[in-house]
């Protein structure tokens, strides 16, 4: 009995490895190769691909260089701005009085240079010279009481006293006329070269110092540093303005043309080229079809991508971005705005060309 239920075990064992060796060479491997492995070998004539709308250029985040109390305001969002055009101010009295006292030592050291180089005024000359005439009158007329009275000590008419006494007055008066004669000299005289060169180093420093207290009105004023419209206002009058806050006090964009940041998944970026054309379109702008044209493929990989949430999206690690200039019907479109664009695809690389070994080989075949 036990050897009839030892044969029957074993037939049943042997047949169940037979039906599922038919299964799997019947049914499943056809089902894997369908599904694994040999994938379609299909072109598709277009790339699709996800986006954002950006402007000409990058969004701009604006904040001051410098911390302060914002003090105004001048713009407000939607407004088209011009480069230079003042977007807002902090608080800058101690500034501004910087500033005006830095031009005044600026003008007080640029005098000093132009005295020392226009010499002393001409009315100080003419004083000079005649303070050296009146002089000259002076000692000839020490020099006449002189003579007078050497002349009468000769016939004993005259006294010893007042000849000594007039020959001390032409002495002085010597003395007096060399001093004016100095004192004229002085004030024709050219400015030394020394001098001169250092009020030119006074006049450069003050420069500087104004320099410098510009610099630091400047960083109080925050300036559009080019065309474009004020896209968010993040701040009020009053508040305390950081250059190192997380929010940025204005956002703008050049928003002259718009172009879209498209990002190809990885399995497409060998065929996207500058010069093929794109068509755009965007959920919040149904049965519109925005046109335009790849103009900047960028050459390196990135992670970052904006995703649809869709259940079907295929979500790739690397994409490579590519830059798309629409036409002016796309001027509706507000920046940011997540789009679809549909690439027309281009032909992948020919194939390689034959190498010295494999034509060799080719010829030894033959």
């Amino acid at each position: 009995m036990k050897s009839i239920l030892l044969v029957l075990v074993i037939a049943v064992g042997a047949m169940a490895a037979v039906l599922s060796q038919f299964y799997l060479t019947g049914v499943s491997q056809p089902a894997l190769r369908e599904l694994g492995g040999h994938p379609v070998q299909t072109e598709p004539d277009r790339i699709a691909a996800n986006g954002v709308v950006e402007g000409a250029h990058l969004e701009a985040a604006l904040r001051f260089e410098v911390t302060g109390t914002l003090a105004a305001i001048h713009v407000r969002e939607g407004q088209e701005v011009r480069r230079g055009t003042l977007l807002a101010e902090l608080d800058n009295d101690t500034q501004k009085h910087q500033v005006a006292l830095a031009r005044a030592d600026l003008a007080s050291a640029r005098a000093e240079l132009l005295r020392l180089r226009n010499g002393e005024r001409e009315e100080k000359r003419k004083a000079a010279a005649a303070v050296e005439a009146a002089r000259k009158a002076v000692l000839q007329q020490a020099e006449t009481d002189y003579k007078r009275s050497q002349r009468l000590l000769n016939t004993n008419a005259g006294s010893m006293e007042q000849v000594e006494n007039d020959h001390f007055k032409v002495l002085r008066a010597k003395a007096d006329l060399a001093e004016a004669v100095a004192q004229r000299a002085l004030a024709d005289a050219p400015a030394r070269v020394e001098d001169i060169a250092a009020a030119e180093g006074r006049v450069a420093a003050a420069k500087a110092k104004l320099r410098l207290a510009k610099t630091d009105l400047a960083k109080t004023r925050l300036l559009a540093r080019c065309s474009g419209r004020i896209l968010r206002v993040h701040a009020e009058p009053g508040e305390l303005a950081t250059p190192n806050s997380a929010q940025a006090l204005l956002t703008m964009a050049d928003l002259s043309h718009l172009r879209i940041r498209a990002f190809i998944e990885e399995l497409d970026a060998g065929r996207v080229r500058a010069g093929q054309h794109a068509i755009v379109t965007a959920d919040g702008y149904p049965g519109q079809e925005f046109p335009g044209v790849v103009t900047l493929v960028i050459p390196r990989m990135g992670k970052r991508a904006p995703q649809t949430d869709e259940a079907r999206e295929y979500k790739d690690t690397y994409f490579r971005e590519a830059l798309i200039d629409l036409d002016s019907s796309a001027a509706d479109l507000p920046v940011n705005m997540r789009v679809q664009v549909r690439i027309e695809a281009a032909e992948k690389t020919a194939k390689a060309p034959s190498t010295p070994r494999s034509e060799a080989e080719s010829k030894s075949k033959q």
